[in-house]
């Protein structure tokens, strides 16, 4: 028994060593593939990991941030990050099935339940597009006493003046 637990020792401990919890320390942003540098066992720092993302998201996060890496073949020369979170900034208390993109500013777009959209920007929210079609109505000042782009529509294509001579004048020759 002793003799086989001596033979495959090796191949326990590059098992073992397959996969690893880390520490961001640094973050590579500018080339094709991001790099980081970790901290993992007692200390040890791996500079130039590669980071290996999910396929149309990106991040560039915090130093601190926990880590998670996987060594090939257990081999310790060649890691690579497969996850990186940083619970100082989740946005939290979402109902199951729901998902969020969130900065550490506090920005974030929350796909809720019942086909909810939320978006937050703290500053504002730009949307770059030579056309934005919406379906529905499109309201400003929800939260008070907004108005819809119809009611404004309404408003415009029915309105007069008072005329120079005190009459009035007809309604708006082109509608809104």
């Amino acid at each position: 028994m002793r003799a086989i637990s001596k033979m495959i020792a090796p191949l326990k401990r590059r098992i073992y060593l397959m996969l690893g919890r880390a520490v961001l320390r640094a973050v590579q942003d500018d080339t094709i593939h991001q790099y980081v540098q970790i901290s993992a066992l007692a200390g040890e720092t791996k500079d130039k990991v590669e980071r290996i993302q999910e396929y149309g998201f990106t991040s560039n996060p915090h130093s601190g941030a926990q880590v998670v890496f996987i060594n090939f073949a257990g081999s310790r020369e060649h890691p690579a990050v497969i996850a990186i979170d940083d619970p100082r900034y989740r946005k939290n208390n979402l109902a199951t099935g729901e998902v969020a993109i969130y900065t550490d500013e506090g920005d974030f777009i929350h796909l809720k339940r019942g086909g909810i959209v939320e978006v937050k920007a703290t500053t504002k929210l730009r949307i770059d597009t030579p056309l934005l079609e919406v379906t529905g109505e499109i309201k400003d000042r929800s939260d008070t006493d907004g108005k819809t782009m119809k009611n404004m529509r309404d408003t415009y294509n029915s309105h007069i003046h008072t005329g120079d001579s005190g009459g009035s004048t007809s309604s708006p020759q082109t509608s809104m």
